[in-house]
């Protein structure tokens, strides 16, 4: 299984424990201090955009799309975020940081577009 981009083996099952996600991204991402800003933008598949949302830096939310950013090979200072990804980042983060990122998370959870850039 998949999750947030690691795999995980078949052997766990469906259900993969937050803190072993959380644990790997944190590992990967590594010294988080060189990045100040998560700037997410949603938009409609038409391309209208709706609203640019922050993350704020010491949430897994934060380092998550960081590590996203950082591993997607996807050309440009933007980078698209697959659905997938982004439904699962929320529910962990909803988990893990509780109400600081609750409003991001739940436009997240919409079924609009939403493109990623770290700074």
């Amino acid at each position: 299984m998949f999750v947030c981009g690691y795999h995980f083996p078949a052997s766990e099952g469906n259900k993969i424990e937050f803190s072993k996600v959380v644990e790997k991204v944190i590992t990967s991402v590594g010294d988080l201090s060189k990045y100040n800003t998560v700037e997410l933008t949603g938009e409609t598949k038409e391309g209208v955009k709706l609203h640019t949302l922050s993350a704020e830096k010491g949430t897994f939310l934060f380092a998550a799309f960081v590590d996203y950013y950082n591993k997607s090979d996807i050309a440009g200072e933007y980078k698209m975020v697959f659905y997938t990804n982004k439904y699962q980042i929320s529910e962990i983060s909803k988990a893990v940081d509780g109400g600081k990122t609750a409003d991001i998370c739940k436009k997240l959870d919409d079924m609009n577009l939403y493109r990623v850039k770290v700074a």
